[in-house]
């Protein structure tokens, strides 16, 4: 079913996503050493990472990242003991044939099918990895821009070494995608990550035709004959995030396909998409009003560098050097809240998101 808000983790249930889908299982079975996949927020990423790891038929730790702790090895320990423990629980044989291996490795103990990681020793993971490498493991890591930091560095160092001394597949997702390329230190010679080259993977919003197709199959599948003009105020509305295709069909499926459900999808929508932008605010205190200033300025179309910035100095009624907005422009367009369009000489720049956008024009 499309209309199905969890994680698919089958062919059948992905819209759409065939190339994307055999690029990745190519790479997975070329068994290289780093593929990034990345997309801003509801694109689908996680969905099309599971259905191609379930089909590639190689055992796979799939380590959620976020809201972790990026300054706490420990958290970054216990995400990847969870999602060990959970792949372990479904495949006891393989916990067989791992156990002898696993008892060996300071810092680790085992108690029935479940293995629990000591985050004193930063050897400990390291020789962890190497005994799942035997087996042929996939190791992903869902949102590993969130692990910034020391944790981050440490987690970057990791892969840094199995790509140079291993045969283990890193696959990494990212919604934010200039942190992500900060986490792969593209443009850092320091970075741990620097250098090394990875197969990116790219996904991107439903075109207009395909988001009214993604509606009716969804309708389709649920036996609901949806109007059509309903359906095209959903797509003017909500653009081709499929997240959020996926939440109209939900909404509409329980309560009845209407314009109404349009509205009341954006409400619901537009909490999460706050929360978010709160997060990213909370991490920096000092500057939250002006990035505010600045996402509300976009929403209601003053979207230029000229107009932003007057809207800046009108707000603190003093003039902003160029190298603040930049700074405080990069920051959003690291974090995918907004993109930058050029056309010509004309630069532009928009929320990323039309949920957050609607949120943000109230």
């Amino acid at each position: 079913m499309y209309f199905d808000e969890r994680p698919k983790s089958r062919r059948e249930d992905l819209y759409d996503r065939e190339r994307e889908l055999e690029e990745m299982l190519t790479s997975i079975e070329h068994q290289k050493p780093l593929v990034v996949l990345k997309g801003i927020r509801r694109l689908g990423k996680t969905s099309l990472l599971r259905v191609a790891l379930n089909e590639v038929k190689k055992p796979h730790v799939i380590v959620d990242l976020r809201g972790v702790n990026p300054n706490s090895r420990r958290d970054l320990y216990l995400r990847f003991q969870s999602a060990l423990n959970e792949y372990l629980s479904k495949n006891a044989p393989l916990f067989g044939r791992l156990k002898d291996k696993l008892k060996l490795i300071d810092g680790v103990s085992l108690s029935g099918i479940r293995v629990s990681l000591s985050w004193k020793n930063p050897e400990t993971l390291y020789s962890l990895i190497s005994a799942l490498e035997g087996e042929g493991f996939v190791i992903a890591f869902d949102e590993v821009q969130e692990a910034r930091g020391p944790a981050g560095k440490e987690l970057a160092s990791l892969i840094a070494h199995f790509y140079d001394y291993g045969d283990t597949t890193f696959i990494l997702t990212g919604s934010e995608i200039g942190l992500l390329y900060d986490f792969l230190g593209v443009e850092n010679p320091d970075a741990p990550l620097y250098g090394r080259v990875f197969h990116e993977i790219e996904l991107s919003r439903f075109s207009r035709g395909q988001s009214l197709d993604f509606l009716r199959k969804g309708f389709e599948q649920a036996g609901v004959d949806a109007p059509e003009e309903v359906l095209e105020k959903a797509v003017d509305r909500l653009d081709g995030i499929v997240g959020w295709l996926v939440k109209f069909g939900v909404v509409s499926l329980r309560e009845g396909v209407g314009e109404e459900v349009i509205d009341k999808v954006l409400e619901e929508a537009s909490k999460l998409a706050l929360a978010e932008l709160k997060r990213f605010l909370e991490k920096r205190p000092l500057a939250r009003r002006r990035y505010l200033t600045i996402l509300r300025a976009i929403a209601s179309g003053k979207n230029t560098w000229s107009e932003l910035k007057r809207e800046l100095e009108a707000k603190e009624k003093r003039k902003i050097e160029d190298a603040v907005l930049a700074r405080l422009l990069n920051a959003l367009l690291k974090a995918s809240f907004i993109e930058k369009r050029i056309e010509g000489r004309n630069v532009t720049y928009h929320i990323a998101d039309p949920v957050l956008e609607f949120a943000l024009s109230k």
